[in-house]
């Protein structure tokens, strides 16, 4: 498959005084009509990473591509022809269209600005994308106001379907819907993937999205790239970074004879981020000196799976 995306140490960091690194050295690649998930709780990177590469959001250093394409100095005019393939669907739909617009009119708005049709083709093509994310036409002539929150989700990926997109960044589309919501939604977007040969990044802190959309995994803590797996079957038995097993232990038991009420082992959890060495290190049980003085390196312990840890 070829490269549709590539990320090479791309870094994000805020502030002068008091330094954010809110991306931290991060190289990845997407393949063409792959999917991946970028996965870590609140605060680890995901979404800014995510408005890197879309271009919202300007790296503080590194480099990326997209379409063979280096895209990190590109002016916002230079980089706008390539906005029509690069879409990204955000978590909270309701903010995404303007309320003094119909979702017909936000939708045709975004087709306007990017591409050249003829009149009736327009409304055509906003038809086509409210039907393909299963939403009735009709719907096109309400108020955001107007509609259900599975609605609304549904015609946000429709805006950023009309343009026929090669790679949709999904960030957290589906939190914020029920559980019943939650499943067609993903499962609309698998559909869509394998109708229209579309690439996806989902940017989520739920594991239990990943398998129904994502062939490979990258978990990030503190703006870095801590595991990285190229498959989603038994993920939790494969993960063997101590955050990724973190993460996994974190997920509620649905079988209450299964849960256990406290812990066998003293668990250390510190918010301080630590100047040198691993960035888990005050949350981590196997901590060591070497791990408290170098950042371990992201390395390959099998094919296809990469860990960034001192005691692998």
């Amino acid at each position: 498959m070829s490269t549709l995306l590539k990320t090479e140490h791309l870094k994000k960091y805020y502030g002068k005084k008091k330094i954010v690194k809110a991306v931290d050295d991060v190289s990845l690649e997407i393949h063409a009509g792959s999917s991946m998930a970028l996965i870590g709780e609140s605060g680890s990177g995901k979404t800014t990473f995510g408005k890197l590469i879309a271009g919202l959001e300007k790296p503080t250093d590194g480099k990326f591509w997209f379409q063979g394409q280096e895209m990190q100095d590109l002016s916002e005019k230079q980089f706008r022809p390539y906005r029509k393939n690069l879409q990204m669907v955000f978590q909270s739909s309701s903010g995404v269209f303007d309320p003094g617009y119909t979702i017909g009119e936000n939708i045709l708005e975004i087709l306007k600005l990017h591409e050249k049709l003829q009149e009736g083709e327009y409304e055509e093509r906003v038809k086509e994308a409210l039907i393909q994310t299963g939403l009735d036409p009709d719907i096109r002539n309400r108020y955001v106001g107007q509609i259900s929150g599975g609605q609304c989700q549904r015609a946000n990926i429709a805006r950023a379907l009309v343009l026929r997109p090669e790679l949709v960044i999904c960030d957290e589309p589906v939190s914020s819907l029920d559980y019943s919501i939650r499943k067609q939604i993903l499962h609309l977007l698998n559909e869509l993937q394998e109708k229209y040969e579309m690439t996806y990044l989902l940017i989520t802190h739920d594991l239990s999205n990943v398998p129904y959309l994502c062939k490979e995994v990258a978990i990030m803590y503190q703006g870095r790239v801590v595991e990285f797996i190229d498959h989603t079957d038994s993920l939790k038995e494969t993960a063997v970074h101590p955050y990724t097993k973190d993460l996994f232990d974190s997920i509620p038991v649905k079988e209450p004879k299964m849960r256990r009420i406290g812990s066998q082992e003293k668990k250390i959890f510190s918010d301080t981020i630590p100047e040198q060495g691993c960035p888990y290190q005050n949350r981590c049980r196997r901590c060591t000196n070497i791990c408290r003085e170098h950042i371990p390196e992201l390395t390959e312990i099998e094919t296809g799976h990469f860990a960034a840890c001192h005691m692998l």
